[in-house]
């Protein structure tokens, strides 16, 4: 059995708990999201994936989260949501699993925007155009709210906690702060995505994520 849809929530959306650790993914994330924050959380905790044979490759993680929620579902008896064969069944399969490559691959891209910014010294768009963004973004169904280790590695997250520090202390902020997470399309921290150049974004955007976005996103309109 597989899950017949994974586009399609469950009741209660999608679940996954790893006892060895006492993780969860978050609430309502969609699949794709979800393989991520796994991913993330076995590249954070090595030893653990070592002792317990956890593996980071999305199709293996992808294909255990199928199989978690389809236990879910038998035992709750929702087989609506089920239907028979293997994953490999699916059409377009390998269509489907290099899209899953490329959300994690995202990931990966949105620290890098970070750390190009960086080096090229941090310049900030004006305050004003700043506070338009993350309005955009406040309204956006892509901003995805949660912990950073969520999304990403300890120490990614650990980079990306020390620029809003940083910038916290230079008093460099929005008032839609509290509001803004994490970008589902191009995996960037959005407190300090709205205060980036784009031609720093534009450097390490791939065409594939700049796509994802929102059609009303402000990367779109200022590009």
């Amino acid at each position: 059995m597989r899950l017949k849809d994974r586009n399609k929530f469950p009741p209660g959306g999608f679940r996954y708990y790893a006892p060895q650790t006492n993780f969860s993914i978050q609430p309502w994330v969609s699949f794709d999201v979800a393989v991520q924050q796994i991913i993330a959380h076995r590249q954070a905790n090595p030893h653990q994936s070592q002792v317990n044979g956890w593996s980071t490759d999305p199709a293996v993680v992808a294909k255990e989260l199928d199989e978690y929620n389809v236990k879910v579902c038998q035992s709750m008896n929702w087989d609506q949501y089920l239907t028979d064969g293997s994953f490999e069944d699916i059409p377009k399969a390998q269509s489907l699993l290099s899209q899953l490559r490329q959300s994690v691959g995202r990931v990966a891209g949105g620290v890098e925007t970070i750390k190009e910014w960086e080096i090229s010294g941090g310049a900030l768009v004006p305050q004003e155009l700043a506070e338009s963004r993350a309005k955009v973004c406040v309204s956006c169904p892509k901003n995805a709210l949660g912990d950073l280790t969520s999304w990403f590695t300890v120490p990614a997250a650990e980079l990306i906690r020390k620029q809003l520090e940083a910038r916290n202390q230079a008093k460099i902020y929005t008032a839609s702060d509290p509001l803004l997470g994490v970008c589902e399309a191009c995996a960037c921290p959005l407190k300090l995505k709205v205060h980036c150049p784009m031609d720093v974004i534009n450097a390490k955007m791939q065409v594939a994520d700049r796509q994802a976005l929102w059609e009303s996103c402000w990367i779109r309109l200022e590009s």
